[in-house]
């Protein structure tokens, strides 16, 4: 049987309609491809995450030698998305890169496993 991969276009269809409505359905175990932000603890900082669909094509046949499947990369990390993936917000593209260069800006961001007070540590819009 041949296995054609899915397209980008295909593989980001979830991520675009839930940018557009936040009601979105969305199944538990079935991570879609996007960019995303969560926290990691309750009142930590919003931290970027992008899941990726990975594909093994044959570069003669452009067909699939092995099943699709699903990587998300936070902090450098690359791991399985099925366990956070209903605590994941969709986000745009400019918003997430956004949050990299707000993390590296401002220590408050970087600390990912600490609650943030914003009574104590105010943080400015677009700061």
């Amino acid at each position: 049987m041949i296995r054609q991969p899915t397209r980008p276009r295909a593989a980001f269809a979830w991520w675009n309609a839930a940018l557009r409505d936040p009601r979105t359905p969305r199944h538990d175990g079935e991570p879609q491809a996007g960019y995303f932000k969560r926290r990691v603890v309750k009142g930590g900082p919003w931290v970027p995450l992008r899941i990726r669909l990975v594909q093994a094509i044959d570069p003669v046949t452009r067909e699939l030698t092995e099943p699709e499947y699903h990587v998300a990369e936070q902090d450098g990390a690359s791991f399985d998305p099925c366990p956070i993936w209903t605590h994941c917000r969709p986000i745009s593209a400019q918003e997430y890169q956004d949050l990299i260069e707000r993390k590296s800006a401002l220590p408050l961001m970087a600390a990912t496993h600490a609650a943030v007070d914003l009574s104590q540590t105010p943080i400015r819009p677009g700061a």
